[in-house]
């Protein structure tokens, strides 16, 4: 399995609060999400949006970067619990950017045109950039 990449200001970063399907990083003002799984299905998806939504109803950030490194697929329930997400997060004035997406994946947001909704970065200092601004 390859090694996280490291945050761009490990100054500013708190530890990892650890999770199955993801772990959470909080760089300033933005909370910092690395999926671990290989594969968002279905059964992921549910509690992906459980999360995610959790960390914005905690308060603590409405400013988020999802690094997708380790994921090879994700299927539409997956892209579901990223739309209802970003519905949430509009209601809070937030932003989203998405970093790090396989080719094969980055294939099915343009497929569904879902890369027009979502900011797509090579790498989480480009989507961090990209949320602080």
């Amino acid at each position: 399995m390859a090694r996280p990449k490291p945050h761009p200001d490990p100054v500013h970063v708190t530890p990892a609060v650890s999770q199955e399907l993801l772990t959470i990083d909080q760089c300033g003002q933005v909370s910092i999400v690395t999926i671990l799984t290989r594969e968002l299905n279905s059964a992921s998806a549910e509690d992906l949006s459980t999360q995610l939504l959790a960390l914005l109803n905690e308060g603590k950030s409405t400013r988020f970067v999802l690094d997708f490194d380790h994921v090879q697929y994700m299927d539409s329930a997956c892209f579901g619990a990223l739309v209802t997400f970003l519905k949430w997060l509009t209601r809070f004035n937030g932003k989203i950017a998405i970093a790090n997406v396989t080719p094969n994946v980055r294939f099915l947001f343009a497929v569904t045109k879902l890369d027009q909704v979502f900011g797509i970065y090579p790498d989480v200092p480009a989507a961090l950039a990209k949320v602080e601004g």
